[in-house]
C-alpha cells in the first residue's frame, strides 16, 4: 500500500475539521510533522497512526485502503469533529465513541419496549412500563414512561424519564433522569440481542429511589422489544403492577427477574 493512499485519506479526514492546525492540536501532533504525512513524504509510526485513527474514528486497516474505497466508507460513516471544545463536550465525545466492532448495534435496537422490574422480588410482583431507544449516528437517547394505578405501591401514578444511550462490548448502557422534580436517576445495563430484531434484553438497573429515603438501589430488569411503531395507546394500557404469576408476564421475564440462581437476593441497597 503506497503512502499516496494514506496521505490522500488523511487529507480527506482533515477536511471534516476546522483546520489542519486544529486537528494537529487536538490530536497532539506537531504541525510540521503532520504536513509530511499529508504530502506523503513520510509515514507515521504505528503508535502515531493509532492515535490519528482513534481521533477520526477509523481503523488502521481502513485508513490504508485505496482512496476510492476509503472515500465510500467515510461517506457512510463521516467523522464528527465539529463539536464544541468545552470540557463537558470533549468528555462526552470520549464516552459516546462507538465501538466499530458493534457497528449498527444501536440501530438494530431502535424502537419501543416494555420494561419489567421488581422493587422487591420477595413480594413476587413487578412493575411494567414503557421505554424507547432512538437517535442516529453518535447521538442516541431514551424516553421512559411509568404509569401505575394501584396505591398499594406508594409511588406517583406517572413518572417520565429522559436519558442518554451508549454501547460498549455488545452491551447497551442507558443513563436517565426523572423529569419533573428530578429525584430519580437510573443507569441501566442491558445485554444486546444478536438478532436483527431483538426480543428480550435482560440487564441490571441501578439508581436512586424516586420516593422515600432516596436510597441507592439495584435490581434486575428486562426490556421487551415491541417494534418501531407499535400501538402506543394499547401498550400504555398494559403498564402497571403485576403479580409474578400473571399471564401478562412473559416466562422469560419471570425467570430472569425472580430467579435466585447464583445469588441469595435479586436486589441490592447501599448501607451506611
Amino acid at each position: 500500500m503506497s503512502d499516496t493512499d494514506l496521505s490522500a485519506n488523511l487529507r480527506m479526514l482533515c477536511s471534516y475539521g476546522r483546520s489542519v492546525s486544529d486537528v494537529c492540536r487536538r490530536i497532539g501532533i506537531n504541525r510540521q510533522q503532520f504536513n509530511k504525512y499529508l504530502t506523503g513524504r513520510t509515514a507515521p509510526s504505528l503508535a502515531t497512526l493509532r492515535r490519528i485513527c482513534d481521533f477520526f474514528g477509523v481503523d488502521e486497516a481502513e485508513i490504508l485502503q485505496e482512496q476510492r474505497a476509503f472515500a465510500n466508507l467515510v461517506r457512510l460513516r463521516p467523522p464528527v469533529l465539529a463539536r464544541s471544545e468545552d470540557p463537558l463536550s470533549e468528555q462526552m465525545e470520549k464516552v459516546i465513541r462507538r465501538d466499530r466492532r458493534n457497528s449498527g448495534l444501536l440501530e438494530r435496537h431502535e424502537g419501543y419496549y416494555h420494561i419489567y422490574m421488581s422493587p422487591d422480588p420477595s413480594k413476587n410482583y413487578l412493575l411494567k412500563s414503557i421505554g424507547r431507544i432512538f437517535g442516529s449516528g453518535q447521538d442516541w437517547f431514551s424516553k421512559e414512561l411509568e404509569r401505575y394505578e394501584d396505591d398499594e405501591f406508594a409511588i406517583p401514578s406517572t413518572l417520565k424519564h429522559s436519558g442518554l444511550v451508549f454501547e460498549a462490548h455488545h452491551r447497551i448502557f442507558i443513563t436517565s433522569r426523572e423529569q419533573g422534580q428530578g429525584n430519580g436517576m437510573w443507569t441501566t445495563a442491558l445485554i444486546a440481542s444478536d438478532y436483527e430484531e431483538p426480543s428480550f434484553l435482560p440487564g441490571l438497573l441501578q439508581g436512586i429511589e424516586p420516593e422515600g429515603g432516596h436510597m441507592l438501589y439495584g435490581t434486575r430488569v428486562v426490556w421487551e422489544y415491541l417494534g418501531k411503531s407499535p400501538d402506543l395507546r394499547a401498550i400504555l394500557q398494559r403498564c402497571g403492577a403485576y403479580k409474578s404469576d400473571h399471564p401478562e408476564v412473559p416466562e422469560f421475564v419471570r425467570n430472569s427477574i425472580f430467579s435466585t440462581e447464583g445469588s441469595h437476593t435479586a436486589t441490592l441497597t447501599a448501607t451506611f
